[in-house]
């Protein structure tokens, strides 16, 4: 097997170690990211549902369409087939001066780069066309076989100088035959020789070989003639003395471009004569009307061995195992969700700190029961509520600060609780919403008693009086100002969860004090939508002002979700201690 781009095998073995350490640092911070929310005995009852060794089959299968994506693009070779290749064309071959009198200037730069120039530009042209090269000056041989290969072609013009052919002096005719015999071991094609030169035939017997060579092999020749008539010096290198080439007398040499001997061997070998001019305009008239119009003939014939490339095996193995990895899924069958207990717990363990996380499942009971309470407030569970809220102030120590601090917290959750009980009865059974109110504000009392600077207790506390001494009096109840600090069950993540119990909360609750004197707060505290922020009395309002508040916010109150509070937690459901 051989591949055309080998490369991006060692690419495809990059890429795959790369996505390897990827995944291995992925799941590590995973890892540590669970531990530092949920404890470790907790850990796998929330992640049973997850199959490793179908999570490895998966990333097994999108490692192996990786590489194999590579090696397709690595463009495998596989087999191979013998192809006949046939080329079609005509022989050309030129005759290029090489003598001293091509490096005349009287075409700019010198008559021999300017005809190499256009010698080059007819060959970019060609298609299918054998091409070769005679050198000739006081002698001519064969610098260029006929060939296909253009790329040696120009290789070989580009070489050809002044020095090229060592023996002085113009022989055209030399050049002809040489030319005649190159042509001859290939019969069957149109045989073309384009003689490129200044014209000077210091030989003179080059028609009588021209004449020869189209009678023998049905030569064709066209001569282009390099320069022009008046003619220039001809310069001598620097290297070599420079000035101009002079005579035996002494006097300088000027070269001039002999445009009738050139025309007569053209006609004589039943070619044309054109003047190459002083951008190659000769020879691309010769392309254009002599070439197009030849017949093409078989040149040659060969059989190639070709490669067959495979790509599409990997490519196809590549994306099947793709798909295969895709469907496989990482979740175990049959496994099911964590139980709702376990979700609760790890939920709250979040919450707490590593040494309240570590203790022992007797111990978190009191939170898992504020937990439960704060799932039954938000769904409108009010009953299970407030008796989960009584457990979990029943059941909780009353060792610590921190202890402390989530009775109080229940006891203000518990208030909220009673008081949107309250409101479910107030038209029907305003009695039973009397009770519920009397408890609330009760709640509100004792959560004052742990934490008497608890701004948010004490509105609650007073709000909920006003309200209870109005239905006391049968007189419509007070509205509740927009974002107030009253239980919302869909609000803006403001009061804490509480668990509650079935017993009576510690100790013997104040008695409810006289209404007080602060009027529901203003807009902007309503605006805010927090009502555990600590914030100090509100200024007066007029209580038809704080019933319009109360309903704007109540519309709000409606819409505004949990998942707001801990958008970044993968189930919304799960109550949290501060909602």
């Amino acid at each position: 097997m051989k591949f055309t781009a080998p490369a991006w095998l060692a690419v495809g073995l990059a890429a795959c170690v790369l996505l390897t350490w990827l995944w291995r640092r992925y799941d590590a911070r995973q890892r540590a990211a669970l531990a530092r929310f949920v404890a470790a005995h907790l850990s796998a009852q929330l992640t049973r549902s997850v199959s490793a060794a179908r999570r490895r089959l998966a990333r097994g299968l999108m490692l192996a369409s990786l590489g194999l994506l590579c090696a397709a693009l690595a463009g495998p070779l596989v087999g191979y087939q013998w192809e006949l290749i046939s080329s079609r064309g005509n022989d050309v071959v030129f005759a290029i001066d090489t003598s001293r009198s091509m490096s005349t200037p009287d075409i700019k730069p010198d008559r021999l780069t300017r005809a190499k120039l256009a010698v080059s530009d007819f060959v970019d042209h060609l298609d299918g066309d054998a091409v070769g090269i005679v050198a000739f000056a006081g002698t001519a041989f064969l610098v260029c076989p006929l060939t296909l290969d253009y790329g040696a072609f120009q290789e070989t013009l580009g070489a050809l100088d002044t020095h090229t052919v060592p023996r002085g002096g113009t022989n055209i005719a030399g050049a002809i035959r040489e030319a005649q015999a190159a042509l001859r071991r290939r019969p069957g094609a149109d045989k073309i020789l384009i003689l490129v030169t200044d014209g000077e035939d210091l030989e003179g017997d080059a028609l009588a070989a021209a004449r020869a060579a189209t009678a023998q092999d049905r030569l064709r020749i066209f001569t282009v003639g390099v320069g022009t008539a008046p003619g220039d010096l001809i310069p001598i290198p620097a290297e070599e003395g420079g000035g101009f080439v002079r005579d035996a007398a002494g006097v300088p040499v000027k070269s001039r471009l002999d445009a009738p001997a050139l025309a007569a061997i053209a006609t004589a070998a039943g070619g044309a004569y054109v003047p190459l001019g002083t951008e190659g305009q000769g020879l691309e008239t010769i392309a254009r009307t002599v070439l197009g119009s030849l017949g093409k003939h078989d040149l040659d014939s060969r059989r190639r061995r070709l490669d067959i490339p495979r790509y599409q095996w990997p490519l196809a193995a590549s994306l099947a195992l793709l798909l295969a990895s895709l469907s496989i899924g990482t979740r175990r069958r049959g496994g099911g969700r964590a139980p709702a207990a376990a979700v609760v717990a790890a939920s709250v363990v979040w919450a707490m700190p590593p040494a309240q996380a570590d203790q022992t499942p007797d111990a978190k009971k009191p939170v898992v029961q504020f937990a439960a309470g704060a799932a039954d407030y938000r769904a409108g569970r009010f009953p299970q509520a407030a008796q989960a809220f009584r457990e979990s102030i029943s059941r909780a120590p009353s060792a610590d600060a921190r202890r402390l601090a989530d009775q109080q917290d229940a006891y203000y959750d518990l208030g909220n609780t009673l008081y949107r009980a309250g409101q479910k009865t107030e038209k029907s059974s305003p009695q039973e919403t009397q009770q519920k109110w009397t408890e609330a504000v009760t709640a509100y009392e004792t959560a004052l008693q742990l934490r008497p600077d608890d701004a948010d207790s004490r509105y609650n506390r007073d709000l909920v009086q006003r309200k209870l001494d109005a239905l006391r009096q049968n007189q419509p109840p007070p509205s509740d100002p927009q974002g107030s600090k009253n239980p919302n069950p869909g609000g803006s993540g403001n009061s804490k969860e509480p668990p509650g119990s079935s017993q009576p909360p510690h100790g013997q609750p104040p008695a409810p004090p006289a209404p007080p004197t602060a009027a529901p707060p203003t807009a902007p505290h309503a605006a805010g939508g927090n009502p555990r922020s600590g914030a100090q009395a509100p200024a007066p309002m007029s209580e038809e002002e704080a019933r319009e508040l109360l309903d704007s916010a109540k519309g709000e109150e409606q819409h505004l979700p949990l998942a707001r509070r801990r958008a970044a937690e993968p189930q919304p459901d799960v109550p949290y201690k501060n909602w």
